[in-house]
């Protein structure tokens, strides 16, 4: 029993160096305009709110934390799974590998996979670029069941009946954005969770973060990003600085600028 306190207690302690918080500055609501009583009301409201399992929230004014919350048994240090949320973090590595001249939004997407290409190629196939992906307007229509049908994601993914033209009708699928982590790999030899360390999490001091892969070792980017509440708090405070981060352009503010604009019109297949 001794042997097996002491083995959680240096896990622990494990975790707590690594933990990564309160790196962001902290303020009192009121020094930046926020009163308490309505942060008090938003954190009670959703902690009985039913239907929901609240996990941790940070509220930041004027890139400052005025206000957290843990409900037990989180802590301000556990990681957590994001799932769509994970998308942004792909189009911010997209965004990077454009900035460097890596790939271009018009680049067609078959011509990054010839080995996992079909026989017979259709025209709207081959016309699907980048963008149709990052702007969800691919042309396929969402299969969630994708994951489950095989090992070759990508393969599959471009055996689909291309239903529309790309580029022209949005629907909200996954599996472009795992396309998006699967062609970063591709143009930068990197996963995209290495290529994000190196250009951004680094950077901004962000170390205790993983990533879920598909079987065929790549991230499943549409979701399985697994991070720290302060981290991401962080992220989304870059975000609205325009892609700087401690006086450092991370990313070009015209990728940002795009990223937070509206790209297609809804449609129904």
């Amino acid at each position: 029993m001794k042997k097996l306190f002491l083995i959680l207690s240096l896990a622990l302690l494990a975790l707590n160096a690594n933990a990564q918080i309160n790196e962001l500055p902290r303020s009192t609501p009121e020094e930046q305009g926020v009163p308490s009583k309505a942060l008090i009301a938003l954190f009670d409201s959703l902690h009985v709110m039913p239907g929901t399992d609240i996990h941790s929230m940070i509220v930041m004014r004027h890139g400052k934390v005025v206000g957290e919350f843990y409900p037990a048994p989180f802590a301000p240090q556990y990681q957590h799974t994001q799932y769509s949320s994970s998308k942004t973090l792909v189009s911010m590595a997209v965004g990077i590998a454009v900035d460097e001249n890596r790939l271009r939004t018009t680049d067609r997407v078959a011509t990054f996979f010839p080995e996992f290409l079909p026989d017979s190629i259709s025209p709207r196939l081959a016309s699907m670029t980048v963008r149709d992906l990052l702007t969800m307007t691919s042309g396929i229509k969402p299969d969630w069941a994708m994951r489950s049908k095989g090992r070759e994601w990508i393969r599959t993914f471009l055996g689909k009946e291309v239903v529309n033209k790309p580029g022209e009708v949005f629907a909200y699928d996954s599996m472009v954005t795992y396309m998006l982590s699967a062609i970063v790999q591709k143009v930068t030899g990197m996963k995209v969770l290495d290529y994000l360390k190196m250009k951004l999490f680094t950077p901004m001091g962000i170390s205790v973060v993983n990533w879920e892969e598909s079987p065929e070792g790549i991230n499943t980017g549409g979701w399985g990003l697994h991070i720290q509440s302060e981290s991401l708090a962080k992220v989304g405070q870059m975000w609205l600085d325009g892609g700087v981060w401690n006086g450092q352009q991370l990313i070009s503010k015209k990728w940002i600028a795009q990223m937070g604009t509206k790209q297609a019109n809804g449609g129904d297949y």
